[in-house]
């Protein structure tokens, strides 16, 4: 559970081990990204074009079920396994994890890509770890070919 105490005036104040270890600090901050851009009243982004690959691979593959989640493995004897990613739920339970053991830096490129569409608008925070897409990010995934995302897709884990 996100602590009610950590704000933008306090931000460490209250945090544990067990909130570094479940990487509250960046969740907090997507989510305090996400509700700022949607308390501002500003309309979401409507132009892929200024969006990363890597946010339209998001994007894309969240299109029909809009559930995005952000998940470590802190358990993980491989240090890229440990790192937070992108984690889209698919139709039927199934999901695509956007984790690169052998290359953290693809992976830390979703979470970065994942920031501009909370950035943009296009995803809210729902509860804990969870985010979803916005109207405007179910409408924008709407338009993006899939052609232009494919490579990224089957990058990705699915389970």
């Amino acid at each position: 559970m996100l602590p009610r105490n950590l704000t933008e005036y306090r931000p460490a104040a209250s945090l544990t081990w067990d909130d570094l270890n479940s990487s509250l600090p960046t969740i907090v901050a997507l989510a305090q990204l996400c509700g700022n851009r949607l308390a501002s009243g500003e309309k979401a982004a409507s132009d892929l074009t200024t969006l990363p690959l890597e946010s339209l691979a998001i994007l894309f593959a969240s299109r029909q079920t809009g559930s995005i989640s952000l998940r470590a493995d802190r358990n993980s004897v491989d240090p890229g396994e440990r790192y937070l990613a992108i984690c889209v739920e698919l139709l039927e339970g199934h999901r695509l994890e956007f984790r690169f053991a052998n290359n953290p830096e693809r992976t830390i490129r979703f979470v970065d890509a994942f920031r501009e569409l909370c950035r943009a608008g296009l995803v809210m925070h729902q509860l804990n770890n969870e985010f979803s897409l916005t109207a405007a990010g179910f409408g924008l995934a709407k338009n993006i070919d899939e052609a232009e995302v494919i490579e990224l897709l089957d990058l990705g884990r699915r389970s």
